[in-house]
Parts: structure tokens; C-alpha cells; sequence
């Protein structure tokens, strides 16, 4: 009789440890192509109103966190560095883009975009447009608690069209 009833649970134990968030069905990649691209828009839309912490939010929380900028020398690696060189960028101005192009790939919990189009640097008070240039950026997410964050932007201002 005791065999009975532990062949039951021997069998239920095994298939448990089959069972792995590998061989847990993963989103489709159109909704992880949505997804980042919400996320995208979510950092311009803050970078848009020059809003720092907004910005700074949509960093994975990591010591090698990287952003580079297009001039030379705009490299911030961590939220320090990054929040330093940002705030000064921030005290008068926003920066958007509109995005013409927009390339997003995934696997697992990574993604990665490229997106071409121009920025758009707006006074942060009155909201005008102060100019706008060509530029594109490449960045990097992974996912954090069914979040997307950035662990790399690397911006840059290609030749006039």
C-alpha cells in the first residue's frame, strides 16, 4: 500500500524538476518588440522634459552601467558619472527624438535597438525648439523584473544629409 502512494509523488517530484524557467514559455517577439519599444519612448519622453531621475530610471541599477555620448570623450561608465555629465546637459535643455528607423532584436532577457532619425534639443522651460540634428543611437536592455533597462546607449551625429 505504501508503494501505492508513493509512486504517485515520485512521479509529481520529477516532472517538478524537469520544470525550469528555461522551459517556461518566453513572450512572443512581437511583444518583446513592443515592449522595448516602450521602453525607448519612455526614455525620450523624460529625456524630453529634462527630467533626470526620470532618465536616469530607465538605467539598469549596476556599477558598469555605460552610456557614450556622440563627442569625443562622452564616455560615463556608472549612474555617478552619468548623473554628473546628464545634470549638466538637463539644466537648460531637453533633448528627443524623432525616429525614423528602428531596429530591435532580442534573445532571452537582452535586447538590443538601433534607432536613426534627429534629435531634437528644446529649451526645458519654454519647451521651443532650440535645433534639431541627424542622430542615431544604439542601445542595450536586459530585463529586470519584467522590466526593460538600459545597460548601454551609445549615442552619435552622423555627417549632414
Amino acid at each position: 500500500m505504501k508503494r501505492l502512494f508513493a509512486l504517485p509523488l515520485v512521479l509529481l517530484a520529477g516532472l517538478l524538476a524537469c520544470a525550469s524557467p528555461h522551459t517556461l514559455p518566453q513572450p512572443s517577439s512581437e511583444v518583446v518588440q513592443a515592449e522595448i519599444r516602450k521602453a525607448i519612448d519612455g526614455f525620450s519622453e523624460a529625456s524630453i522634459r529634462g527630467d533626470l531621475p526620470g532618465v536616469l530610471a530607465k538605467f539598469d541599477d549596476q556599477a558598469d552601467i555605460l552610456l557614450i555620448g556622440s563627442d569625443k570623450g562622452e564616455v560615463y561608465k556608472g549612474r555617478a558619472a552619468m548623473e554628473v555629465w546628464l545634470g549638466s546637459l538637463y539644466k537648460s535643455n531637453g533633448f528627443g527624438w524623432q525616429m525614423d528607423r528602428i531596429d530591435i532584436s532580442h534573445n532571452g532577457d537582452t535586447a538590443w535597438a538601433f534607432v536613426e532619425g534627429k534629435m531634437n534639443v528644446s529649451n526645458k522651460v519654454t519647451g521651443k525648439l532650440r535645433f534639431r540634428a541627424p542622430y542615431r543611437f544604439s542601445v542595450v536592455f536586459v530585463r529586470r523584473s519584467n522590466n526593460w533597462v538600459l545597460r548601454l546607449f551609445h549615442g552619435s551625429a552622423p555627417g549632414k544629409e
